[in-house]
């Protein structure tokens, strides 16, 4: 079972755990209140970890009540006809405002007035004024509101707050100051953590005193993966007893239901958001244009497949170093789609920033297909040595190095070298249904007998 390291703050949960938390929780009724401004008909990546956990949480005896946004922002969240799984009861609260497009437009017009006058602003002020913690402050009051009768009503155990918005975060505040009522705040992306973000103005002079209010009152802090866990102990003493990982893993629902042929020509793909603001984007292209100029790549026997955001982007890059003839960059496409191309690609990209740690991660492993991951070392690099041998890890930002593993991964492709990811050992660990079991455990070992409401 993999395990990236063990410090006192994190307590660990096996396999074995999970079943006792199974036992635990087919026993109990828990009633959880489910704050997630990302749930469907929103179609955004931050809508999986949410949509697992109710699921297995109600296939495993809880009961959750889950409250998400009626009008969510268009201008910066993807709607689309996505159900929520069935049998989880969700309602939708209305955002009074939607601040995303007003300070965006505020700012475009300006930026345009000063540019007229020869000045240029680097900074967006409306955000940084107006959007504290983030934009989405407008679905705090109604959310309240209905949570707090929702509690009443259905004696509703257990807050549950889903962050980002971190704005979510006050609303589940109010809410246990309301109902005196234990709170859980899970951090899928972090908050304010210095030794990632560079922080400026008011975000800068409020974000520390901000989180530091988030985490005195939250009962338990999850995170989504060890490093995260371990910068927040290192800046936050205060969380150093109450916070755990658990990371996203992968939901075997959506696994393809057979194993498609590959693609005739060698097939690296890429889905979803690049990323090109927080990793430089060059690296892979630079490695194919190597290729490319050495003979070993031609456009009848490879390509770059590109489904995600921006992928005007992806082929402007290509055509910047000279290789667009292999490039095939296509808008986001279902989800369903896009596991169906991975499993017929040779490799899939990775790429991360610590400490993030992409969901790709969790879908490549299940679906049997190599990484090409340029990444550097730490806990991805331990989980994908551990379940995935053929992958090829390249930690340097030299982009012979990515050209030299594209070549080693021909090779083995060609001389029949691939070997199968370890994929039922990996299940073991990461099945969003087997990482939901550990959340409950961790919530009835650490916050609601805590709290003394245990039945």
């Amino acid at each position: 079972m993999y395990k990236f390291q063990e410090d006192v703050y994190m307590k660990s949960f096996n396999s074995g755990t999970w079943q006792v938390s199974n036992h635990i929780s087919r026993s109990t009724n828990r009633k959880i209140l489910m704050l997630c401004y990302y749930y469907p008909p929103l179609t955004d990546v931050g809508c999986k970890r949410s949509v697992a956990l109710s699921k297995y949480f109600e296939k495993h005896g809880w009961e959750p009540f889950v409250l998400s946004v009626k009008n969510p922002d268009k201008s910066y969240c993807s709607l689309g006809d996505d159900s929520p799984p069935e049998g989880v009861r969700v309602e939708y609260t209305s955002s009074i405002i939607n601040l995303y497009s007003f300070v965006s437009i505020a700012d475009a017009v300006v930026r345009r007035i000063f540019g007229m006058l020869g000045i240029r602003l680097k900074v967006n002020y409306f955000y940084d004024f107006l959007c504290i913690p983030d934009h989405f402050w407008g679905w705090i009051p109604l959310t309240v509101m209905r949570g707090k009768k929702l509690i009443s009503e259905r004696n509703i155990q257990l807050i549950y707050v889903s962050c980002s918005p971190h704005s979510s975060a006050i609303s589940g505040i109010l809410l246990k100051k309301l109902t005196g009522r234990p709170l859980v705040i899970d951090y899928r992306d972090p908050y304010h953590l210095s030794s990632i973000n560079k922080y400026r103005g008011l975000r800068r002079l409020f974000g520390r005193r901000i989180q530091n209010y988030f985490l005195r009152k939250a009962d338990s802090v999850i995170v989504n993966n060890e490093e995260t866990a371990k910068l927040y102990t290192e800046e936050y003493p205060i969380v150093k007893n109450k916070i755990f990982s658990v990371h996203n893993g992968f939901d075997l629902d959506f696994m393809p239901d057979n194993k498609l042929e590959k693609y005739k020509k060698f097939t690296i793909t890429y889905t979803g958001n690049f990323y090109s603001k927080n990793i430089p984007p060059e690296l892979v292209f630079d490695a194919i244009s190597i290729l490319d100029q050495e003979g070993k790549i031609t456009a009848d026997n490879f390509q770059f497949l590109f489904y995600g955001e921006s992928p005007d982007e992806i082929l402007e890059i290509g055509r910047k170093f000279g290789v667009e003839k292999y490039v095939s960059a296509n808008s986001r496409i279902p989800y369903s789609d896009a596991l169906q191309v991975l499993s017929r690609s040779h490799l899939q990209l990775l790429r991360i920033w610590k400490p993030m740690i992409s969901t790709k991660l969790f879908e490549g492993i299940p679906l049997n297909i190599p990484f090409l991951a340029t990444i550097p070392t730490g806990e991805v690099e331990a989980i994908i040595k551990e379940y995935s041998p053929s992958s090829l890890i390249v930690t340097t930002d030299s982009a012979r190095d990515v050209a030299n593993a594209i070549s080693n991964a021909i090779s083995m492709y060609e001389k029949h070298e691939v070997e199968d990811n370890h994929v039922e050992a990996y299940l073991e660990s990461f099945s969003r249904e087997n990482l939901t079991l550990k959340l409950m455990g961790i919530i009835e070992e650490n916050v609601l007998i805590d709290e003394g409401i245990s039945q």
